[in-house]
């Protein structure tokens, strides 16, 4: 009961027919998860032969639905960079590439969705979070 009360506190003043499907919702099949970031961010993605990608390098709040797609994007940087490796024999150069193409931008983007969770879920200045919220979603 203590996940569907919480659900309704948040959100049963929304339009309907969301406050009526949370209070028919059976609390009993009700999970809960917290969320979690990754903090502070990582110095560097890469350590000897070990490479981390997706979740574990940049895991993320689902505020802008990129924690699967950068995960992709990991993979297919980190193949790309040791395909040209293998040319060249120079496992520790790819995998530098690779910390060097990835970091920064996943970074950002677990950062961005940190702060667009705090902003969507504010209590205070609503009007001012939600024209935010708008221009943000136009962008």
């Amino acid at each position: 009961m203590r996940e569907r009360d919480l659900l309704l506190g948040h959100f049963g003043r929304w339009p309907e027919p969301v406050p009526s499907i949370l209070r028919q919702a059976d609390p009993a099949r009700l999970l809960c998860h917290g969320l979690r970031y990754l903090g502070p961010k990582l110095p560097r993605y890469v350590s000897g032969h070990t490479a981390l990608i997706g979740d574990a390098a940049h895991a993320m709040t689902p505020d802008l639905g990129q924690g699967a797609c950068q995960a992709l994007i990991d993979g297919l940087t980190l193949a790309r960079c040791l395909a040209t490796a293998s040319t060249r024999g120079d496992i520790a150069t790819a995998l530098r590439d690779y910390d060097r193409q990835r970091r920064g931008p996943t970074q950002r983007i677990a950062t961005a969705a940190r702060w667009v969770g705090r902003l969507s879920t504010a209590r205070r200045a609503t009007r001012v979070r939600d024209v935010l919220v708008r221009a943000a979603a136009a962008v």
